[in-house]
C-alpha cells in the first residue's frame, strides 16, 4: 500500500520514554526524538492557529462592511425620490412590522450607504406606514444616494434599500423686485439687481453673500433662504412652504443689506387672472400681494407700499379697526415694523426695507423724485414693485372707469362689473404718513406708476379712490402713505 493512502495513524503510548516517541503506521513502529515531535507538533499548532485567525479576520472585515441586521420585526422600504429640483427633493418610504419605533425618516448622501452620520431628515409622526420629507439644501447637477430610516426604541436602527437620483442643474429666474411662487416651490434670483441701481455698484465679483428672511406674514410661507456663488453673479435660493402668503428676503454684504425681494407664494400661480378695463389693459384680478379674491376676506387686501419704494409692508389685519399682522422669521421670532421719521434718502430705505418712513412733508424721500416705477418711454422700471411680467398701472390704464362700473352690495368692498366680468375691489384702507393704519374697511386706494405734476407737497396720483361714497377718477395723496396696487400686464 502506498504511503499517501495511510489513513490511520496514533501514538502507542504503552512505550514511550524520556526523550523518544513511539509510532505506530499500519503495524510498524517508528521511533521519533521527542525535540522532533516537539517541533511538528508546534509547526501544526502555529498552521492551525493562522488558518483560525485569517478566517477571524476575513468574516470580520465582511461583517464590518456591512450594515448590522438587528433582530427585529421591522420592516423598512425606500420609495422613489420625487419633485427633483436644483437644491431640493422629496423622499419616503414606508415602515412595517411590530417593533415599537422613536424615530422615523430619510437619510442622504453622494456616498452609497448613507447613514444617520450623513445629512437626514425626521418624519414627525413616528410610526409604521408610508411618509415623506424634504432633503433640502443639496448641490445642483450632482448624484444623491437615500435610504429611508426608522429607530426603535431600544435605540436600533434600521435602514431601507437605497435609492439614487440627480439633481437639476440651476436655471435662475430673471431679474425682479417680486417673485410669483407655488407652494413647496423653489426661487433661484439673480443678486445682480442690487449693482443696478442709483446707488451703483453694491456686490463685486469676489464679495461673499448671505441670505436672510427679513419677514413673512403666515407661518411657513417660506422654509428656508441661503445663496448660491458668490460675488455679483451669484444668486439667492428661496424654498417656499406649504402656506399661501408673502415674505421679505434679502442678500447682504458684510452684514449691509444691498436689495431685498418680495416674494408672493399661493396655492396655484396659474390661477391669477386678468380683468379687462375700459381703457383695454389687462388688469390682475387681485390687489399686488393678495392671496384671495372673496368678498370679505382680509387677505384680499394684499401688499400696501410707499410711493417709489419697492418694498412692501402687510395691511390690516380685519376690517373694522385696523390692527398690525403678527409677522414671522426662520428664527421663531417676531419681527416689528420699525418706524423712523423722514425724509431719508433712497440708499437708506433700500437698506431698511422694514422700516416706514414718516416725514412731517408729503413724501418719505428728500428729494422729489416722481417717476420711481416707471422710465422715460412708460415702462416698468427698476425700483416697480411688480412680479415679472407685470407693471404698476398708470392712469391710462384706469381711463374711463367711473362710478358705474361698480356694485356696492358686498362685503367689504365694490364689485366691478363690465362686459361680462365681476371682481372684487376690497376697501384697503393705508398706512397713514405717521404709520399708522387707517381706513380699513370702507375705503379703497390705489397707486399708479406716476406723480401729479406741480407742488411736491399735493402727492401722488391714485386712481381709482374709491368707498362707501362711490368712485373718484383720480385723487392725489401724500407719497408717504402706503397703499395698495393693481398690475397691469406688461
Amino acid at each position: 500500500m502506498r504511503k499517501e493512502e495511510i489513513i490511520e495513524q496514533n501514538v502507542e503510548k504503552s512505550r514511550s520514554f524520556k526523550g523518544e516517541a513511539c509510532l505506530n503506521i499500519n503495524n510498524k513502529k517508528y521511533f521519533i526524538i521527542l525535540n522532533d515531535l516537539n517541533r511538528i507538533f508546534m509547526k501544526i499548532l502555529i498552521k492551525s492557529l493562522a488558518i483560525l485567525f485569517m478566517a477571524a479576520l476575513i468574516f470580520s472585515c465582511d461583517k464590518d462592511s456591512k450594515d448590522p441586521e438587528p433582530q427585529v420585526d421591522l420592516q423598512v422600504l425606500t420609495s422613489t425620490v420625487t419633485e427633483i429640483s436644483p437644491f431640493s427633493a422629496i423622499g419616503g418610504g414606508s415602515i412595517s412590522g411590530s417593533e415599537p419605533i422613536n424615530d422615523r425618516g430619510i437619510c442622504w448622501s453622494t456616498n452609497e450607504s448613507p447613514t444617520l452620520d450623513d445629512h437626514f431628515v425626521k418624519d414627525i409622526d413616528p410610526g409604521t406606514g408610508d411618509f415623506t420629507g424634504k432633503m433640502a439644501v443639496l448641490d445642483p447637477d450632482m448624484t444623491y444616494f437615500a435610504r429611508a430610516y426608522a429607530t426603535t426604541k431600544s435605540g436600533e436602527t434600521v435602514y431601507g434599500n437605497q435609492v439614487q437620483f440627480m439633481t437639476e442643474k440651476v436655471k435662475a429666474r430673471n431679474e425682479s423686485n417680486s417673485y410669483l411662487a407655488n407652494r413647496d416651490d423653489i426661487l433661484v434670483i439673480p443678486v445682480s439687481r442690487a449693482n443696478k441701481s442709483r446707488l451703483g455698484e453694491q456686490i463685486t465679483e469676489n464679495d461673499h453673500l448671505t441670505a436672510e428672511l427679513i419677514w413673512m406674514d403666515n407661518i411657513n410661507v417660506v422654509e428656508e433662504v441661503f445663496t448660491y456663488g458668490e460675488g455679483a453673479s451669484g444668486n439667492l435660493v428661496v424654498l417656499t412652504g406649504d402656506s399661501d402668503g408673502n415674505a421679505v428676503i434679502n442678500v447682504t454684504v458684510d452684514d449691509k443689506i444691498v436689495w431685498s425681494w418680495h416674494i408672493w407664494v399661493t396655492e396655484d400661480t396659474e390661477s391669477i387672472k386678468t380683468i379687462t378695463l375700459p381703457s383695454g389693459s389687462k388688469m390682475m384680478d387681485r390687489n399686488l400681494g393678495a392671496v384671495s379674491t372673496d368678498y370679505g376676506e382680509i387677505e384680499s387686501i394684499g401688499m400696501q407700499y410707499q410711493f417709489g419704494r419697492k418694498d412692501p409692508f402687510p395691511a390690516s389685519a380685519s376690517f373694522g379697526t385696523p390692527s398690525d399682522r403678527l409677522l414671522y422669521n426662520l428664527e421663531e421670532g417676531f419681527p416689528e415694523i420699525d418706524i423712523q421719521i423722514g425724509p431719508k434718502d433712497f440708499g437708506f430705505a433700500n437698506a431698511n426695507p422694514l422700516t416706514f418712513i414718516t416725514s412731517q412733508w408729503a413724501d418719505w424721500c428728500d428729494e422729489d423724485i416722481r417717476d420711481w416705477w416707471v422710465t422715460e418711454d412708460g415702462s416698468k422700471s427698476i425700483y416697480d414693485p411688480s412680479p415679472e411680467g407685470w407693471k404698476v398701472a398708470s392712469l391710462v390704464d384706469y381711463e374711463g372707469l367711473s362710478d358705474e362700473h361698480f356694485k356696492d352690495d358686498v362685503e367689504g368692498g365694490l364689485l366691478f362689473i363690465y362686459d361680462g366680468q365681476s371682481n372684487y375691489f376690497p376697501f384697503t384702507g393705508y398706512r397713514e404718513v405717521e404709520g399708522m393704519m387707517d381706513a380699513t374697511g370702507n375705503y379703497g386706494n390705489l397707486w399708479v406708476n406716476s406723480a401729479i405734476d406741480g407742488d411736491p407737497g399735493i402727492g401722488s396720483a391714485l386712481a381709482p379712490s374709491y368707498g362707501i361714497g362711490g368712485v373718484q377718477d383720480v385723487n392725489g395723496a401724500p407719497r408717504g402713505r402706503a397703499l395698495s396696487i393693481r398690475c397691469v400686464k406688461e
